[in-house]
């Protein structure tokens, strides 16, 4: 699942690729065959001779809508069928659309009453659709997941001591690269990486200055902060400072190597694919498509050391948790809040690990020697581990566009050092000053 803040919404083939199913299988069309009566699950064979005046409950006729990025589609059909079978109170009909991860707050915002009952959110942007009031707290059924969450992970969700999203696996990139053209050491380093040459029609790295989600790893990992320290000043960030600078400046110098790719749309991870290039930023959901092209050439990595200012410092991303999230004004508010948290249940943590190699945030599967021995999941861990949280603070909403703008403009070769100061003073008088509401 690719986590990317594009600034425009693009609801990817929403009606090409849009499933309308009818759940509730041999249920439903015995609802209609008797009047929409339905017998109960739990009817024993001395029921049987019952007089026919005695009727069950009839079950809640459920619409929902559901927003899930396209790899998402498949298997989130299968689950809620299942959940369907499980749940004879509830008579579901329902509907997926393709609607990124990262595109769907921003669907929310401009239209509630259209938007999905159920939707997929980093967890850094809860905090921010929770205090618009967008957000219906998860309060049915999540206990039965508390005690095997880590407490980053509640506590990533957690506003005002609600729990406002469902968290399933946790959220950052790390690197991918060819065996064939790097070995083990000389991916500790961007710098050895980019000065080997890999030959003609090759390129050694890529990444995605243009993607506000990645273009933060040079400044992190230079010792910049975003909202401060903890992030929750909103009025902090020290990305215009000397040690920004540094990082601005080696952004351009990496923008204009020809051996660098920039990972727009795709383009890097399909060159790495075909084998022409040596390595890519990406996550775990790039996992079953990279070892399918590339088998066992494939390595997995945490992020490597850049030369920035004079020194290697460790590149430091944002993590975060993909979750599952219900809207405020959903009709059905019981139903809803019970399938968000099936959707990141054991079983379905599973299925989307061996299926789209999503790693669990559940300690019950993220502890096993499956998940442990899985180089991907070692990579995102091991990543993890020099990553920064994202913050979750309203505020978080003003970083996405302008940190885009700058990445746009400085892959475009509009940001040069000449002008580097005021274009970072101008990022950070965006993202500090425009007001959230």
């Amino acid at each position: 699942m690719k986590m990317q803040k594009i600034g425009a919404l693009a609801m990817t083939a929403m009606l090409g690729v849009s499933a309308l199913t009818g759940c509730g299988g041999e249920n439903a069309s015995a609802s209609e065959a008797q009047g929409n009566d339905t017998t109960t699950s739990a009817k024993s064979e001395a029921d049987t001779s019952a007089p026919a005046a005695v009727e069950a409950a009839e079950a809640q006729k459920v619409e929902l809508k559901i927003w899930v990025p396209e790899e998402e589609v498949a298997i989130t059909d299968e689950m809620v069928k299942k959940f369907d079978a499980a749940h004879d109170e509830f008579d579901i009909t329902y509907e997926i659309a393709v609607v990124g991860i990262d595109e769907a707050p921003q669907a929310l915002e401009t239209d509630a009453d259209t938007a999905a009952d159920i939707f997929y959110t980093p967890s850094g942007g809860v905090g921010d659709l929770a205090g618009k009031g967008l957000l219906l707290p998860i309060t049915k059924d999540f206990d039965t997941l508390t005690a095997d969450l880590p407490e980053s992970a509640i506590n990533a969700v957690t506003i005002d001591g609600l729990t406002y999203a469902v968290p399933f696996s946790p959220n950052t990139f790390f690197m991918y690269y060819n065996k064939d053209f790097f070995t083990e050491e000389e991916v500790k380093s961007l710098d050895t990486m980019m000065a080997k040459d890999l030959g003609d029609g090759m390129w050694n790295f890529s990444t995605q200055l243009t993607n506000s989600w990645y273009a933060e790893m040079f400044f992190l990992g230079n010792g910049c902060t975003l909202f401060g320290e903890d992030g929750s000043n909103a009025d902090d960030c020290t990305f215009n400072n000397e040690k920004g600078v540094e990082a601005g400046k080696y952004m351009i110098e990496l923008a204009a190597n020809a051996k660098y790719l920039e990972d727009a749309d795709g383009v890097g991870g399909n060159a790495f694919k075909e084998g022409k290039l040596g390595a890519v930023t990406s996550g775990a959901w790039s996992a079953p498509d990279f070892r399918q092209a590339l088998g066992d050439k494939v390595g997995a990595v945490a992020l490597p050391v850049a030369n920035i200012g004079g020194k290697d410092v460790q590149l430091s991303n944002f993590v975060d948790f993909k979750t599952i999230t219900v809207k405020s004004n959903t009709q059905y508010p019981l139903c809803a809040q019970q399938l968000a948290v099936y959707l990141a249940s054991p079983e379905s943590c599973l299925t989307r690990y061996n299926e789209q190699g999503d790693v669990p945030v559940l300690k019950s599967l993220s502890e096993s020697d499956e998940i442990k021995n899985d180089i991907v999941a070692s990579a995102l861990n091991d990543q993890a581990a020099f990553a920064t949280n994202q913050p979750s603070i309203p505020k978080m909403g003003d970083y996405w566009d302008p940190m885009k703008a700058f990445g746009v403009a400085v892959y475009n070769g509009e940001v040069t050092e000449a002008n580097l100061q005021s274009q970072l003073d101008a990022l950070v008088d965006s993202i500090t000053s425009t007001l959230t509401n």
